[in-house]
Order: structure tokens, then C-alpha cells, then sequence
């Protein structure tokens, strides 16, 4: 009986361990300094993470995106960012598919755009 309610009480650490919120914050810079990329991402225990993608580029108020994302980890070393020129971007995230969701950033001195993207 001892050894059941040890093993119980095991288990419950475990799990009560794993839904944990989780947060975490990749940024990155344009090439020329003048954009910003914030992802913020949140998972409540062990479900989808709620991510929130800001851009903040040259004089434009600050823009968000806020989308779910099925992934098993976010990072610095999941979430890609590669910068065509300063003001092309495009930001990945990898899923457990293989297949990465994309998002397109346009951003210069006369406009802002930012969307999903299929490649």
C-alpha cells in the first residue's frame, strides 16, 4: 500500500510539473536597425502555444499578429528569421509536420505589411 500511494504521489508531481505555464520571448533586428520583430509565446501546460508576433518598423505604431501554433518548442533555434534585404522578411516556425508555418514581413519607410504566407 505504501509503495502504491508513493508511486501515486510520483505521478501527480509529473504531472502537475508539466502544466506549467510556459513563456518565451525571441527578438530580432533588421539588417539596417530600423525593425523590430518580438515573438511572444505562451503555453498553458501542455496545449497549443498562444504566440503574438510585434513589429515595430521605422516612425509606424507597433503592429501585432496574435495566432495559435502547434509546435513542441518555441526558440531562438525554432523560430527563423531570414532577411531577404532591410526591408523583406521572411519568419518560420517550425511545426511537428516538418512543414514550417511562414509569415512575410515588408516593412520600409512608407508602409508595413505583415502576413501568413504559403511556400
Amino acid at each position: 500500500m505504501q509503495k502504491h500511494l508513493a508511486t501515486f504521489g510520483f505521478i501527480c508531481i509529473l504531472f502537475l510539473s508539466s502544466c506549467k505555464t510556459k513563456n518565451v520571448t525571441v527578438t530580432n533586428v533588421s539588417p539596417n536597425s530600423k525593425v523590430n520583430i518580438t515573438v511572444k509565446a505562451t503555453r498553458p501546460g501542455m496545449g497549443t502555444w498562444n504566440v503574438e508576433l510585434d513589429v515595430k518598423a521605422y516612425d509606424f505604431k507597433e503592429g501585432h499578429l496574435a495566432f495559435e501554433l502547434e509546435t513542441g518548442d518555441i526558440s531562438d533555434k525554432t523560430v527563423k528569421f531570414d532577411w531577404k534585404d532591410d526591408k523583406n522578411c521572411l519568419i518560420s516556425f517550425d511545426e511537428p509536420d516538418g512543414k514550417p508555418r511562414t509569415f512575410q514581413l515588408i516593412a520600409d519607410e512608407s508602409q508595413v505589411q505583415l502576413g501568413e504566407v504559403t511556400l
